[in-house]
């Protein structure tokens, strides 16, 4: 599979700890990489989505 910069760069960030979205945050451009399993998504409380790496998406970046 290949990843764009921006999904690699997403992926890269979620390795040192979850990340929560502000309200403003464009979903879709993360929605390919959640699909595919290497992502896991929560949605908080007031518009706000947890994001945190999966182990296939370790193995994307290996």
């Amino acid at each position: 599979m290949e990843l764009t910069d921006l999904e690699r760069d997403f992926l890269r960030s979620l390795q040192d700890g979850p990340w929560i979205s502000p309200p403003m945050f464009d979903h879709e451009l993360v929605a390919r990489i959640v699909e595919l399993g290497l992502v896991e998504s929560e949605p908080l409380q007031s518009e706000e989505i947890e994001y945190r790496i999966t182990d296939a998406g370790r193995a994307a970046l290996s």
